[in-house]
């Protein structure tokens, strides 16, 4: 009986990840706001987390930007135009238990008597879209990026995005894609390319997530990466 009740536990724990919180960038007003929760429910979070950020113009040059760092919030602001904002997040250590998750190292959990499912370090990275621009279907270096194949902001609701998935600047086969609706799964071929079928919501949201075992670190069993992209329609 135990058994099965950790069973049905990493069933549920699996089906809740699709749900997961996960970053994004929206603009408010004439800054750019990094957001984090499941949208439009924005969560706070520390601001210290985010790294990594990028921001470029049409012509798909980088941009000098202002990062504006508040109680539990990140805003960014430029003076010119921008097309495109990357930047990644550190999330720390998380384990997996039949209570749900908790920010501990796997050691902590076992100190403190939890029973582990699993115990990971998590990892995010954003790229968010607001206009086309030269390096907008293209790769941009980021370890774990979704990059569309053409201009996004051409489609109208229900057509289909190509998009492909790299890690490490590799294609990255087999791995599933999420949308804001949650409504399908989507895995990508041995190119790492897929299909996404855009949706009428203001933002076009397209996450998709990968693990790696995380060799002799006994803080974690898993290295957890996640990647999201956005288009904002306008």
């Amino acid at each position: 009986m135990k058994k099965l009740i950790l069973v049905l536990v990493v069933i549920l724990l699996f089906t809740q990840s699709a749900l997961a919180h996960h970053l994004w960038i929206e603009k408010e007003g004439d800054r750019f706001r990094v957001a984090w929760g499941h949208p439009p429910k924005i969560d706070p979070y520390d601001p210290a987390k985010v790294k990594e950020i990028k921001v470029f113009d049409i012509k798909g040059k980088e941009i000098p930007f202002k990062k504006t760092d508040e109680k539990d919030k990140v805003y960014l602001s430029s003076k010119g135009d921008i097309s495109m904002i990357t930047l990644s997040f550190e999330g720390g250590y998380l384990v997996s238990t039949p209570d749900g998750k908790k920010k501990l190292t796997k050691r902590e959990a076992e100190k403190a008597g939890l029973q582990v499912i699993d115990s990971f370090y998590s990892s995010q990275f954003v790229k968010s879209l607001f206009a086309n621009g030269d390096v907008s279907t293209k790769p941009v270096g980021m370890k774990f990026e979704i990059i569309p194949l053409i201009n996004p902001f051409t489609l109208r609701t229900e057509e289909f995005l190509p998009i492909k998935v790299l890690f490490e600047g590799k294609p990255l086969e087999g791995v599933i894609i999420e949308t804001a609706t949650h409504k399908e799964t989507i895995k990508t071929d041995k190119d790492g390319i897929a299909k996404v079928q855009v949706t009428g919501q203001k933002m076009q949201v397209i996450l998709a997530k990968y693990r790696i075992p995380a060799g002799d670190n006994p803080d974690a069993d898993y290295l957890s990466y996640t990647t999201v992209l956005t288009m904002d329609k306008k």
